[in-house]
């Protein structure tokens, strides 16, 4: 049953990390799916000798096959207890649609544009915008090592071509990653004098537990805004991402 079932992991994985190769966006699906077909393949390969050897080599196999199954039982847990966790926070919180201050974080450009997961959310701060008039506005987002500009200018451009109200929104520049994101949208308002007491982030669903938990670190209330996420298969590869997000910021000690 267990080299079936790795024989089937291992050839889907292989198939879906080939489809992923084309487009840029989905790149971490391509190393994740390559990944865990490589794992998966070790362990039906063990199996094989498993089964079809007598010698010490087998007795080998049986060992690594013993610890190989015991960690990917233990991931799997780990994996449906995270998602869990993912899919429980992607939801707007009532209050934050009246916060003073709205953080909307970055999400990705394509040249001078937005992602699509990215306009979504620049698509609900408009909204927020037009809900809540007295709300200021921080688009953040600096620039990758791969990008002409920085995710905050895009951001703050789309905005304001589809209607916004420029002398509502600041730009931070800066930021690599959502903690940054955070941080340095604080000490903005700060800046200008804004209140943080009552402040929102706005992000794509699946970032959003991770993000309330930045926030609480933070000091702040943790209150967020929740944007749609994008197309289906997208959404399984940022919750997937997500998971490791999730993991690394607990190994890091920001928890």
């Amino acid at each position: 049953m267990m080299k079936r079932l790795y024989q089937i992991l291992c050839i889907l994985s292989a198939v879906l990390a080939v489809i992923c190769i084309p487009s840029r966006p989905l790149w971490f699906g391509l190393a994740f799916f390559s990944t865990l077909s490589l794992c998966t393949g070790g362990m039906w390969l063990l199996i094989r000798v498993r089964d079809t050897r007598t010698d010490r080599w087998s007795v080998i196999a049986k060992q690594l096959i013993r610890i190989g199954n015991a960690i990917f039982l233990l991931w799997l847990l780990s994996v449906a207890a995270v998602e869990g966790l993912i899919l429980s926070g992607a939801h707007t919180d009532p209050d934050a649609l009246e916060a003073d201050c709205v953080f909307v974080l970055g999400g990705g450009i394509n040249g001078d544009q937005p992602t699509q997961t990215l306009r979504n959310r620049l698509a609900v701060a408009l909204d927020v915008m037009e809900q809540n008039p007295d709300a200021h506005i921080v688009v953040c987002g600096g620039q990758g090592d791969d990008e002409d500009y920085t995710e905050a200018s895009v951001m703050y451009t789309w905005m304001v071509s589809h209607g916004a109200d420029a002398d509502r929104i600041v730009m931070e520049s800066k930021s690599r990653n959502t903690i940054q994101n955070i941080e340095n949208a604080m000490e903005l308002c700060e800046q200008n004098g804004w209140d943080t007491d009552n402040v929102a982030a706005l992000s794509s669903g699946f970032h959003l537990f991770r993000t309330r938990r930045i926030m609480e670190n933070c000091g702040l209330e943790p209150a967020a805004i929740a944007a749609p996420a994008g197309s289906p298969h997208m959404r399984v590869l940022f919750c997937i991402r997500e998971y490791f997000s999730i993991v690394k910021l607990v190994l890091n000690g920001y928890w």
